[in-house]
Parts: structure tokens; sequence; C-alpha cells
């Protein structure tokens, strides 16, 4: 199958790489075009914009990190929109849901198809196969992705109509960012009156409080080692876009936005490019 992959970045590059991998071609593109020339020595064929990857492909997958990126790759000057091939778009960016679904009705009006598609994981989860990957669209276009999806991810969830896969996300990463925040005040806590952070660890995961982005962000904290897999710039947008969410029905998210305002801080401080745990040396440095 000829498929097309917009965005090889830290994400994109070990999913476009698994994609070749199933036995696909790839047609791929970055803004950065040295990101993408990594592919080719793995059999990917490179093209000089996103029109070109959509007039090769039968399905597109974009993997960008937010509104901006997508509306430039979609209908800027020789973006996918320009195409005369109308295949399906698949977007597994986190973007606004409610920027998304205006997506959807604009390319779906001018005989695209198109889901949301935005995966559960950070980059080593992608080069394992093992993202969560939650889809909203219209079900035939869901069936019709699912080969493709297979060769991403392990557990892929249908949720409804178009918008639902980033609203769904929405919900992970609200629980996400304020359980890595809420970590780090505790750990803070424990640290100032002494407590090391190994046995804090030790303690919390063996009991209710443990949870999966503890045991996965455990050594960043104990190591202080911040190698970004999931940026706290990242983060701080998807909350942005939560709460933009919420507004849009008249829903308080009140520690949400209090949350969001502490990675705010953190970007403020030159935390952005440092991994979501990074919160930890803000919480820190507040406390000194």
């Amino acid at each position: 199958m000829e498929i097309g992959f917009i965005g090889i970045g830290q994400m994109g590059y070990p999913m476009a790489k698994n994609i070749l991998s199933c036995g696909h071609r790839v047609h791929a593109y970055n803004r950065t075009p040295e990101k993408a020339e990594r592919l080719r020595e793995f059999g990917a064929i490179i093209e000089k914009s996103p029109m070109d990857v959509a007039e090769n492909s039968e399905k597109i997958i974009i993997m960008v990190s937010n509104n901006e990126a997508v509306n430039e790759i979609l209908f800027g000057e020789r973006g996918i929109y320009h195409s005369k091939r109308k295949g399906l778009v698949m977007d597994m960016s986190t973007i606004s849901p409610i920027f998304s679904i205006e997506v959807a009705n604009r390319l779906k009006s001018s005989g695209f198809r198109y889901i949301d598609s935005p995966v559960i994981g950070s980059v080593p989860h992608a080069e394992r196969r093992e993202l969560n990957i939650v889809v909203g669209g219209e079900i035939a276009d869901f069936n019709e992705a699912l080969e493709i999806l297979k060769c991403l991810g392990k557990n892929i969830f249908y949720m409804g109509k178009n918008g639902y896969g980033l609203i769904m996300k929405m919900v992970n990463n609200i629980i996400l960012g304020g359980t890595m925040e809420i970590i780090s005040e505790a750990f803070n806590l424990g640290e100032v009156f002494g407590l090391t952070r190994e046995i804090m660890y030790s303690v919390v995961s063996s009991g209710s409080a443990g949870s999966k982005i503890l045991d996965f962000k455990k050594d960043n904290i104990i190591n202080d080692e911040y190698e970004p897999f999931f940026k706290l710039s990242h983060i701080t947008k998807d909350l942005r876009y939560a709460i933009d969410l919420s507004n849009s029905k008249n829903i308080i998210l009140p520690t949400t936005s209090i949350v969001q305002e502490m990675y705010k801080l953190s970007m403020r401080m030159g935390h952005g490019e440092k991994d979501i745990s990074s919160i930890y040396l803000t919480i820190k440095n507040l406390s000194d």
C-alpha cells in the first residue's frame, strides 16, 4: 500500500519505520528535509511537499505538533488540500478537538476522508509498536485505517465521530499532566524533609498511590535526567487545548487550570524542551 507520512520528528520517525517494516511503501515529507532523509535508507520515498505526498498516497498520516503545523500542511501552499488525489487523511497529531472538527468538515466537503487518531504513549512505545490509538471519524474510515494503525499500536479504540479521538486524548492528558505535577509536589515535600527519591518511589509504587506515569518517569526524577520522550512544551499545549474545549461547553476545570499555569511557569524557566517530568525541577526551584 502507498502510505504518506508527514512529520518525521521524534515520534514520527519510529512510526514511519514501523509502517515500512510492515511492507508498505512510504512517501515521507518533513518541513526540515534532513529529518525525512533519515528514512531513505529504509526504502522511503522523500517527497518535496505535502501535496506531492497526497498525490502519491492512498492514505496520508500527519504527525506534527500543533494546530498551526496541521493547518500549514493541509491548507498552505502545496498543501494536501490542493492534491487532485483525495485519499484518507489520518491525523495522528495532538491538536485541538475544536480545530480538528473544522478541518474534518473542510476536507470532507472537498472529497477527502478524515479521521483524528492521536496516540497515547511516547517514543519507546512508538519504537515497540505499543502505542494506544484513539480514533474519531466515520466507522468505515476507521475500519479502512485499521491495517495501518495495527502497524503502529497495540490497543486501538474507536471513540465515535470526528473529534472524539482527540476529546479522549484531552481526558488522558489532563490526568497525565496533573499526575506528573502532583507527584513532583509530593516528592519535593518528602525530599525537603530528608527522604530520598528512591525510598519514596519504593513506598508509593507499592501502594494505591502508585501509577504508570510514576513507574515510567521514576528514573528521570531519581537521576535528575530529563531527556524528552514527551516534551514539557507539549503537555502545556495539550492542557491549553483541553481548557479551550471545556470553555466551549462552560465546563470548569479548576485544578487543570492551575496545573497548566505551573507548566507555563516551567516553560518560562527554560524547561520546555525537556521531558514532562522536568516539572519536578520547577517545583524544587520554587521551594528553595
